[in-house]
C-alpha cells in the first residue's frame, strides 16, 4: 500500500522534518508570572513530540515581557530563559521531532493588563483605542520600534542557543506586527505607516535583523493572516489587508530571507473566523473573565454577556461573515467534549514525566 504524502519527510533550507504534521501553535499558560517556565509545559509539549508530529511550534513566545497576552506564558526576553528552553527542546528531540518557538509580541492586543502595566498603554503602530475591548494602545517611537526589532533579533538569538531548531514570526491575528501590517489599524504617516511597502517594513525589518544576529542557516518562518477580517463583528471598522495584499506581503518576506509561511486568518480576537464556529454564549460567560474585564468597553461587554435578552444583538454582528459566505467546516462544539476529558488534563500535569 502506497504511504499517505503527509507521513513523507519534508524539507527546508535549514531544516527537514520526518513527517508533514506540524502541531500548531497552542496557547500556554502552563508557566510561571514571572514569564519563567516550568515542567507542566515540558509535559505538554512531549506528549506531541511522543504522538509522532513531525514539529511542534510553540505557543506565543513574547521577546518582551510587557508583549504577553496573558499571565502565565514563559517569555524568551531574557538569557536566562535560554536554559529552560533548551530543556524543552531537548525533551522534544527524543522523539525526532523538531522544536519551532514562535518569537511574538502582543501590541495593544494584550487580554490583561496586569499589575505592572496597569498605567502603561500597549505598544502600537498606533494610538487609536482597539474596537472590541476597548484596549488602549500609544503609537511607538522610531526608537521604541528599533528596540522592539532587536528585541525579535536576540529572541531569536537565544531559541538557537537554547538548541531549539527555527523560530516563528507571529505576525497574524491582530498581534504586534499585524497592528503595522494592517490597513485599517496602522494610521501612521512615517516610514512604517501608509503604503504597502511602509507598512510591511517594521516585519521586514525584524527578519532583517533576525539574519544579522543567528546568519542565513537557521529556519526562519512567518505566520501571516490571508484576509483580516477586521469588522467581522464591529462593521464600522476598516477591513483591514486583503488576500492581494497579503500575497504581496509574502513574497517580501520570502525575499527578506524567510524560509517558510504558516497561514492564518483574522485580526481581532474573537472573532468569527477565529475560533471558527458560532460563539459559546454559555461557555464564554463563564470563562471568558477578559472580554467582561479588560478595556474602557468592559460595561457594554458585560451587558451583552450578562443579559440574554441582549444576547441577539451580539449574534447577529457575530454571523455576519457567515452570511457573507465565508465559513469552515469546524465547529467548536464539534471537539468540545474530546478536548475537555481526562486525558486533557494529563497533557498539562505537572508531574515530572
Amino acid at each position: 500500500m502506497e504511504k499517505d504524502i503527509i507521513f513523507e519527510p519534508l524539507e527546508f533550507r535549514n531544516l527537514t522534518l520526518k513527517n508533514r504534521i506540524f502541531r500548531s501553535n497552542i496557547s500556554g499558560r502552563f508557566d510561571n508570572y514571572d514569564g519563567s517556565g516550568n515542567q507542566a509545559r515540558i509535559n505538554w509539549e512531549e506528549k506531541f513530540a511522543r504522538g509522532g508530529v513531525g514539529a511542534i511550534v510553540s505557543s506565543f513566545t513574547p521577546v518582551q515581557i510587557r508583549g504577553r497576552i496573558l499571565p502565565n506564558y514563559a517569555t524568551i526576553d531574557r538569557d536566562d530563559r535560554i536554559p529552560f528552553w533548551r530543556k524543552v527542546g531537548e525533551k522534544v528531540h527524543e522523539y525526532d521531532c523538531k522544536f519551532l518557538m514562535q518569537l511574538s509580541h502582543s501590541g495593544r492586543q494584550r487580554d490583561v493588563g496586569g499589575v505592572e502595566n496597569l498605567h502603561n498603554k500597549g505598544l502600537s503602530s498606533t494610538s487609536e483605542t482597539e474596537s472590541f475591548h476597548g484596549l488602549e494602545c500609544q503609537a511607538m517611537t522610531r526608537k521604541e520600534i528599533k528596540e522592539m526589532i532587536q528585541a525579535f533579533a536576540d529572541g531569536a538569538r537565544r531559541a538557537r542557543e537554547a538548541g531549539l531548531d527555527g523560530v516563528e514570526l507571529h505576525s497574524a491575528n491582530g498581534y504586534l506586527i499585524t497592528q503595522f501590517l494592517s490597513s485599517g489599524i496602522n494610521d501612521r504617516k512615517d516610514e512604517y505607516g501608509g503604503s504597502l511597502e511602509n507598512r510591511a517594513r517594521f516585519l521586514l525589518e525584524i527578519i532583517q535583523g533576525i539574519r544579522k544576529e543567528v546568519g542565513n542557516d537557521f529556519h526562519l518562518q512567518a505566520k501571516i493572516s490571508a484576509v483580516e477580517y477586521n469588522d467581522a463583528v464591529i462593521p464600522w471598522d476598516k477591513p483591514g489587508n486583503t488576500l492581494e495584499d497579503s500575497i504581496q506581503i509574502c513574497k517580501w518576506v520570502e525575499e527578506a530571507g524567510a524560509d517558510a509561511l504558516h497561514i492564518s486568518t483574522g485580526s481581532l480576537f474573537p472573532h468569527p473566523l477565529n475560533p471558527p464556529g458560532e460563539f459559546p454564549r454559555d461557555e464564554a460567560s463563564r470563562w471568558y473573565e477578559i472580554m467582561l474585564g479588560s478595556g474602557i468597553y468592559t460595561f457594554r461587554n458585560y451587558l451583552l454577556f450578562r443579559y440574554r435578552f441582549l444576547f441577539p444583538i451580539f449574534l447577529f454582528l457575530w454571523n455576519r461573515v457567515y452570511r457573507k459566505g465565508s465559513t469552515q467546516p469546524i465547529i467548536g462544539k464539534d471537539v468540545q467534549d474530546k478536548a475537555l476529558d481526562d486525558s486533557f488534563r494529563e497533557f498539562v500535569s505537572s508531574q515530572t514525566m
